[in-house]
């Protein structure tokens, strides 16, 4: 009967060991929680970083250096009689696979370059209007020898003086449409081949 009060201090030993192993438990859980929190907070935030590095190669890409092919400078008569044009110009091309094939053709680029030249008269290529016309026509040129054709916008004519308004009208109706046809076709071929002709020297005597 004495012996029984001994048994107490085992209770009071347990009592510890259980407290420090709630501890644990809940500290171990505290550092899972925080971990798989920065975990999804290090993905999410590392996403938008992605897709930001993408659009800035996208970017990069786009904006490729232009390229150029230099022609021999043109002398050639115009349609004016003791009139000639020296002209040098290049080519904006589309991409290193545009210059190769215009590297290849250029011959025949030239001969019809020099066709559309020669066919001028001083007055056509004097205003700034008249070389943008030509700067189209040699695109077209150039273009049509590497299989891609455009049809050019129509030349706005005069009507003898006394024309009636309805033919006027019907004139000016047939010429607008036949302005947008053609912007839809040059805007078919936009970016492929010859994109743009630059003049670097013009002159007229």
């Amino acid at each position: 009967m004495a012996k029984a009060p001994a048994k107490a201090p085992a209770a009071t030993t347990d009592a510890p060991k259980k407290g420090k192993g709630k501890l644990f438990l809940i500290i171990g859980l505290l550092v899972v929680l925080i971990a798989g929190g920065g975990g999804a907070w290090f993905m999410l935030k590392g996403k938008p970083a992605a897709e930001g590095e993408g659009e800035v190669l996208t970017k990069a890409k786009s904006k490729a250096p232009p390229m150029f092919e230099k022609l021999e400078p043109f002398v050639v008569n115009l349609a004016d009689r003791g009139r000639y044009l020296q002209v040098a110009m290049e080519l904006r091309v589309a991409d290193a696979k545009a210059q190769e094939t215009v590297k290849k053709l250029l011959p025949e680029i030239r001969n019809g370059i020099l066709l559309v030249l020669s066919g001028k008269r001083a007055d056509d290529v004097t205003s700034a209007e008249g070389k943008q016309r030509l700067q189209l026509e040699i695109r077209q040129q150039a273009n049509k020898a590497l299989g891609i054709e455009f049809d050019l916008p129509p030349l706005l004519k005069p009507l003898p003086e006394g024309t009636e308004q309805p033919v006027i009208d019907q004139a000016r109706a047939d010429f607008d449409k036949a302005t947008e046809t053609a912007k839809a076709t040059i805007a078919k071929v936009d970016g492929l081949g010859v994109t743009d002709v630059l003049f670097t020297s013009f002159v007229i005597q």
